[in-house]
């Protein structure tokens, strides 16, 4: 493998993982950090997460995690990167997993002194590695994470689990005979992963048909206008559902998506929230961040809806998944989960 194997029961300190920055990325490392806590049980496992995804990481304690904010992100405390190293050194890390590709993280973990650093060998990071390997550009997240931990152990593992998070009980006001359900269908802000409005209302009216429905838009603070104006849409349609978005904290936006029947969501983090709550869901593929091959959650109660158009252009490709196909997908996996 070109690495001295780290064998776990000598290894003296704390574990760091840096983790990703997008919602998504983040979850998807779950399984990595899951073999760690089976390599070093007695062990603390840190992870170091920008501000706004440790309530994310509140909802996931089985994994026994201690959470760091990365305060180089921090607005209110900002930390430059030699702070941020000061305040890593004092915490005795043995070992630091990098599950970014960043060049700053490899100095971070070597300005905080620590011996063993994993990572991928690019963005000329090898220098700054104790144990660098080549990334595998096809292989789906959650395998590029777990696999950094399993090689540099000496591949004790041959298989991983699923990201898991424990949704705590929501406190929207939910009926019990009616089947609760999550549209996630962004703003312009997400660009080519947005569902437009004009479809996106037909989704609303198509789903509305379904019986004993109770329908809800999720979005965050960015896409609050989006929402408001799609909710309004609705209402002139005599179709009535719950605009929540913008006002909810992430740990609220996991209890809430953990509460519904099944959710419709565009490739983005409460696609992933879902898989991880174990939550029927219906994803809207168009033109993403990552090929959907090396994003798609790992769990059986997905539908992924992807486009089959020839446009040229980026901006066509999530209208290719009709509004007829979501309805039909979602009427599937209601009749077979909930």
């Amino acid at each position: 493998m070109g690495n001295k194997v780290i064998v776990s029961n000598r290894l003296d300190g704390a574990v760091l993982a840096i983790l990703p920055k997008f919602i998504g990325d983040a979850i998807n490392t779950l399984p990595a950090l899951a073999l760690l806590k089976q390599l070093y049980p007695t062990q603390r496992i840190c992870i170091l997460v920008r501000p706004h995804l440790t309530e994310i990481f509140s909802r996931a304690s089985q994994y026994g995690l201690e959470i760091i904010s990365d305060d180089r992100h921090c607005r209110k405390k900002h930390r430059g990167l030699y702070g941020m190293a000061s305040q890593l050194k004092h915490q005795n890390f043995a070992l630091a997993v990098l599950f970014r590709g960043s060049l700053t993280d490899a100095v971070l973990a070597k300005l905080a002194g620590i011996k063993n650093v994993i990572g991928y060998a690019q963005n000329a990071r090898r220098p700054f590695l104790s144990h660098a390997f080549k990334l595998d550009q096809c292989h789906h997240y959650i395998y590029r994470y777990c696999k950094l931990v399993n090689d540099a152990h000496g591949r004790p593992f041959t298989h991983f689990s699923s990201p898991k998070l424990t949704a705590q009980p929501s406190t929207l006001t939910l009926s019990e005979t009616q089947c609760n359900v999550a549209l996630y269908l962004g703003g312009k802000v997400k660009g080519t992963r947005y569902y437009p409005e004009h479809l996106a209302i037909q989704v609303v009216q198509h789903i509305s048909t379904l019986k004993n429905i109770n329908i809800f838009l999720l979005g965050d603070q960015s896409e609050q206008s989006d929402m408001a104006s799609l909710s309004s849409l609705a209402l002139r349609q005599n179709v009535s559902v719950h605009n929540l978005a913008g006002s909810m904290s992430l740990a609220e936006l996991v209890d809430n998506i953990g509460a519904m029947d099944a959710i419709v969501s565009i490739d983005s983090g409460p696609m992933h929230i879902a898989s991880a709550c174990d939550v029927p869901c219906v994803a809207i593929v168009g033109h993403g961040t990552s090929p959907w091959s090396l994003v798609a959650p790992k769990t059986d109660k997905l539908i992924a809806l992807t486009h089959q158009s020839t446009s040229l252009n980026e901006l066509d490709m999530i209208q290719d998944v009709s509004p007829e196909k979501i309805y039909h997908a979602l009427s599937t996996l209601l009749s077979e989960h909930c």
